[in-house]
């Protein structure tokens, strides 16, 4: 688990039409300058795949979901953001997923990042999912918070950040922001947030076109702290 150096992550390439940089609803590129900050990423759901193409939603220890959080990485990068992008692997999807994933956050929070994110895809239906981003077709973002957590306010008030900026930026990408039950380890730091890229009949590139105008929207919430 290194922290992943800008030119080290280069085995999967957004699909981007012709790898154009992000654009706002006007037309502009958006990516944001070059900042000094540092983000932690990994995958509680290790096994989480797009079955669009191939009918299989699971991989257990080897998911899309890994290469969704490469395409974060990358353009977090592209906008001078250190990464350190976690492969570690935490099947099976089940109830104890969160706890083996709590052993990752820990360790990864030892960095003192700016952020940490666990990257995730939903079982939703497709439709609720897909838009397009300046003609680009793209999955949509949603950001998940735990009730469950002292950090519950510090949380919800940097999602909320997150996806004012998102709706400025690449208007209709963020599905919106979903409170849940559990805790989701976001107890353990106040910029802890849980994005669910995509769903499960979505294809992976339209999760990873997603994913890199994330980076994009999080890089500019950090340009304003």
């Amino acid at each position: 688990m290194a922290r992943v150096k800008s030119n080290s992550v280069n085995n999967v390439k957004p699909n981007l039409k012709k790898a154009v940089l992000p654009l706002n609803s006007k037309g502009i590129p958006v990516q944001a300058p070059s900042i000094n900050s540092h983000v932690v990423i990994y995958h509680t759901h290790s096994d989480e795949s797009y079955g669009y193409s191939t009918g299989i939603t699971s991989k257990p220890g080897n998911g899309d979901i890994y290469a969704v959080g490469t395409s974060l990485a990358n353009s977090l990068q592209r906008s001078g953001i250190s990464v350190t992008h976690s492969f570690n692997r935490h099947d099976p999807h089940d109830i104890n997923a969160y706890h083996r994933s709590r052993r990752t956050a820990l360790q990864l929070l030892k960095e003192r990042p700016d952020a940490a994110f666990d990257v995730h895809r939903d079982s939703a239906p497709t439709s609720s999912y897909f838009t397009t981003v300046n003609g680009v077709n793209t999955s949509r973002v949603m950001i998940v918070i735990g009730r469950s957590n002292p950090n519950l306010k510090t949380n919800l008030d940097y999602a909320r950040r997150v996806k004012a900026m998102g709706d400025t930026l690449y208007p209709g990408m963020m599905r919106g922001i979903f409170i849940g039950k559990g805790d989701y380890n976001q107890d353990l730091y106040p910029t802890a947030l849980i994005f669910e890229i995509g769903t499960d009949g979505m294809s992976l590139d339209l999760a990873q076109n997603a994913a890199t105008c994330l980076g994009d929207v999080i890089a500019h919430v950090m340009i304003q702290s």
